[in-house]
C-alpha cells in the first residue's frame, strides 16, 4: 500500500514539474512574440529587443540547452498522447490537454529558435533597421480609407460636435501641403479636422504622432488612419512621396496641458523641426487653428507623470458646455525662397515664427467668431432644430388646410351655373 502511495506521489510531483516547465517555456515564447510584434516606433522597442537578444544569446551559447528543451517538449507530447490513449481514468482529459499544449509549445519554440538564430547573426541594430525599412515601405504605400469609411469612423463625434470652418478656399489644390496646427486639450479635434478636410477638399493629411502613441493599444488604429511616428526619416519619406502632412508642434504638451496654462496657448518652445522639413522639400505650410475643445472643460487638477514635466489634466464638463468645433485655415507660408537650405537656423526660425504668428491670429479670429455665434452650444443647436421642426410642421398643416379650402371652393363653383341674364344659379 505504501508503495502505491509513493508511486502516486511521484507521479503527481512529475506532473506538476511538467506543467511548470510548459508554463515557463510559454511565458518566454510570449515575451519573444511580444518583442517581434511590438511596433518599431515605440520608445520601448530597443529595450525589449536588447533583453531578448541577451537571453537567446545566453541560451544558444549554453551547450545542448536548446536541444534539450525541444527534446523534452517532444517527449512530453508523445508521453501525454500515449497516456491519453491507454488510460481510462479521470485524469484522461488532463493528459489530452497536456498533449495539445506541449505540441503547440514545441511548434512555437521551434519557430522562435530559428528566428533567434537569425537575430544573433544579424545583431540588434540590423534587426531594428530592417523593421524600420519595412515601416517606411508601408508608409509610402499607404492607401487612405474611403470617404464613407472615414465618415463612419467619426460618426460617434457627430451628435455632439459640429464643425464650422473658415478659409478652406485658401488651400491650393495642385500641390502637397504641410498643415501646422495648435493641439487642443485631449486632442479631441484631430479626427474631426482630418475628416472635414478629407470630405471637403479631398485631402487626407498624414498625421505625425509622438512615439508613446505607438506603445499603446491605439497604435494600430493610428497606423490604419495614416498616422506615422514623427521622426525625421519618416517625414522625409512622406514628403518625397508627395503626401500631405499634418503636424502639431506642441505635441503632447498641448494635449495634456497644465491647468495653469491659458486656453489655446501654443507650447512650441524652440521647435523648428517642421520648418526644416518644409524648407528641405519646398513644401508650403498651411497654418491652421482650432477653437472650441478647451472651452468645454473646466480643469480641477493635474496628476504629475514625472516625464519631462508633463501632467495628466483632470477636467470636468457638462452638457451646457459642449459646443461647436471651429477650424481656421490661413494663407500658405511659402518656403521655396530658401532654396532647400534646411540647415540654416535663421531660415528655420523665420518660417516657424511666421507660422506661429499666423496661427495665433487665427485663434483670435475664431474666438471672435465664437462669441457672436448663436449656434455655438450643442443645446442651442438642438433647440433650433426642434423649433425648425415644429415651424415646418405648422406651415405644412397651414398649406394643406389652404389646399383643402381651395378644393372646396372649386367644388362649389362646379355646382353653380349662369342664367340667361348672367346671374349665378345652383345646378341640380
Amino acid at each position: 500500500m505504501e508503495n502505491v502511495i509513493n508511486i502516486a506521489s511521484v507521479a503527481g510531483s512529475s506532473t506538476v514539474m511538467i506543467d511548470a516547465f510548459l508554463a515557463c517555456i510559454n511565458i518566454f515564447n510570449t515575451f519573444v512574440l511580444f518583442t517581434h510584434l511590438h511596433p518599431v516606433e515605440s520608445p520601448f522597442k530597443r529595450t525589449f529587443v536588447n533583453a531578448k537578444y541577451h537571453i537567446v544569446s545566453k541560451a544558444h551559447s549554453t551547450p545542448f540547452l536548446v536541444s534539450f528543451v525541444l527534446a523534452a517538449l517532444l517527449s512530453i507530447t508523445t508521453y501525454s498522447a500515449i497516456e491519453y490513449n491507454v488510460t481510462t481514468s479521470s485524469n484522461n482529459q488532463a493528459m489530452l490537454i497536456r498533449a495539445i499544449v506541449s505540441a503547440y509549445t514545441f511548434a512555437c519554440t521551434s519557430i522562435f529558435v530559428k528566428l533567434s538564430n537569425h537575430m544573433i547573426k544579424l545583431s540588434v541594430d540590423r534587426i531594428l533597421e530592417m523593421e524600420k525599412e519595412v515601416t517606411r515601405h508601408d508608409i509610402v504605400n499607404f492607401e487612405p480609407p474611403s470617404k464613407p469609411v472615414m465618415d463612419a469612423v467619426v460618426a460617434p463625434y457627430k451628435p455632439f460636435f459640429s464643425v464650422d470652418s473658415t478659409g478652406m478656399e485658401r488651400i491650393p489644390d495642385d500641390v502637397p501641403h504641410l498643415f501646422v496646427s495648435n493641439h487642443s486639450l485631449y486632442g479631441l479635434e484631430m479626427p474631426l479636422f482630418v475628416n472635414h478636410l478629407y470630405q471637403t477638399k479631398g485631402i487626407f493629411p498624414r498625421g505625425l504622432a509622438d512615439h508613446f502613441h505607438f506603445a499603446t493599444p491605439n497604435g494600430p488604429v493610428l497606423r490604419a488612419l495614416g498616422a506615422v511616428d514623427g521622426t525625421r526619416d519618416n517625414v522625409d519619406s512622406l514628403m518625397k512621396a508627395g503626401y500631405d502632412v499634418l503636424v502639431y508642434p506642441g505635441g503632447g504638451h498641448e494635449v495634456l496641458k497644465h491647468s495653469s496654462v491659458p486656453r489655446y496657448e501654443l507650447m512650441w518652445k524652440e521647435r523648428v523641426g517642421f520648418a526644416r522639413c518644409a524648407i528641405k522639400h519646398g513644401y508650403d505650410i498651411i497654418p491652421c487653428a482650432c477653437v472650441g475643445t478647451e472651452d468645454m472643460f473646466k480643469s480641477i487638477g493635474d496628476i504629475p507623470t514625472g516625464c519631462n514635466g508633463m501632467v495628466i489634466p483632470i477636467s470636468i464638463t457638462t452638457p451646457c458646455r459642449v459646443q461647436k468645433i471651429y477650424l481656421w485655415f490661413g494663407h500658405p507660408v511659402s518656403t521655396k525662397q530658401y532654396d532647400g537650405e534646411f540647415t540654416n537656423d535663421d531660415f528655420a526660425r523665420e518660417v516657424r515664427d511666421k507660422t506661429k504668428a499666423a496661427i495665433e491670429a487665427g485663434i483670435r479670429e475664431l474666438q471672435e467668431k465664437q462669441k457672436g455665434d448663436p449656434q455655438r452650444y450643442l443645446l442651442d443647436q438642438y433647440a433650433s432644430k426642434i423649433r425648425q421642426y415644429f415651424c415646418f410642421s405648422t406651415k405644412k398643416e397651414a398649406v394643406q388646410s389652404a389646399s383643402l379650402d381651395e378644393k372646396d371652393e372649386a367644388g362649389a363653383d362646379d355646382d353653380v351655373g349662369v342664367g340667361e341674364k348672367g346671374e349665378k344659379i345652383k345646378m341640380k
